[in-house]
């Protein structure tokens, strides 16, 4: 099959100790800063949703849909995030590049152009990820897309690369990364900017299906930072630039609002950004179903968030039944 790009879709297609441990680390970690910069908490909350939205995912979400991401392991759907929530998150986006988590990665050393940011667990810390979690039609949208019957966030991220990132995002599946086991593992990945099929994610089509499981590595190459969970047993990503007759690329042009969606096992990767290309910025929650079960393996992320102090006190088998991972209704 020879190498080909797939363009835009028309929008008409388109315990006790576990807890206080965790809530423990939550609040003297994570609490500690405000929401939202030059907005209060009180006034962030007071601004935003009480009480969610109306959506229905069976009707704005067609069952050709779910069955394309079934096939081909990526969708993009469009417009099912209101323009409120784009603001906010945006407002949310800029004070967590000046105020960053603990387990906050730069991917551009210091003295390379561009940035490349990105974080994790922002719903902890900000009233705005917060409510977009529990809020949102995120979690709606992927108990649509994975048929669950109950669906719970593993944690959320943000990626901002702004205009003269050389950075890569290399080639991988984010299952290979993860410490979990199980099939309804998917993300949605929200653009918060309008992005080029030239600057977006690109998946390979099918790729979900064959389920590697891979060498992770550091996208800005400090390999030291996954030194302790290396497993030399696990073969590299294939040389996807290598395989113009054997796969088929999928990319979108997107606009703000705008989602992917994309299995656990689904490789991807992206180019860095030209200084002539507008900033992207994404939000990417991740969401498991009802047979995701923890998996401490080595060669997951699993020992660099022991290292920042988080410790999710499961033991290997146990569902992901914790504060720190939601059930979302």
């Amino acid at each position: 099959m020879a190498m080909r790009r797939v363009g835009a879709v028309p929008p008409a297609a388109a315990s006790y100790s576990c807890s206080h441990f965790i809530n423990s680390f939550l609040r003297s970690k994570f609490f500690s800063r405000p929401y939202c910069a030059g907005v209060s908490n009180a006034a962030a909350a007071a601004d935003m949703p009480t009480t969610r939205p109306s959506f229905d995912a069976s009707s704005s979400i067609s069952e050709e849909e779910v069955q394309k991401f079934e096939e081909d392991g990526a969708i993009v759907l469009r417009q099912l995030f209101s323009s409120d929530w784009l603001e906010r998150l945006c407002i949310a986006a800029e004070d967590n590049m000046k105020n960053p988590g603990p387990l906050c990665d730069e991917h551009e050393k210091p003295g390379q152009p561009g940035r490349f940011h990105d974080d994790q667990f922002l719903w902890q810390r900000h009233e705005t990820m917060h409510k977009f979690i529990h809020e949102s039609p995120a979690a709606q949208i992927a108990r649509r897309m994975m048929r669950g019957k109950h669906v719970r966030l593993f944690y959320d991220q943000l990626f901002v690369k702004e205009p003269g990132t050389l950075s890569v995002t290399p080639w991988h599946n984010d299952h290979s990364y993860w410490q979990l086991k199980g099939e309804q593992i998917i993300s949605v990945w929200l653009a918060l900017d309008s992005i080029s099929e030239s600057v977006c994610l690109n998946y390979v089509k099918g790729s979900h299906k064959w389920k590697l499981m891979h060498r992770i590595s550091s996208f800005s190459g400090d390999q030291d930072r996954y030194k302790s969970s290396s497993s030399e047993s696990l073969p590299d990503v294939p040389d996807i630039d290598a395989m113009h007759d054997k796969v088929e690329l999928l990319r979108w042009k997107m606009e703000p609002g705008d989602c992917l969606v994309h299995h656990s096992f689904s490789i991807h990767g992206a180019p860095g950004i030209s200084a002539n290309s507008s900033r992207r910025r994404a939000y990417a929650t991740r969401w498991v179903g009802d047979d995701v079960t923890f998996d401490p393996r080595p060669g997951t992320m699993h020992y660099v968030w022991l290292k920042a102090g988080l410790d999710l006190a499961l033991q290997p088998g146990n569902p992901l039944k914790s504060t720190l991972f939601p059930e979302v209704h």
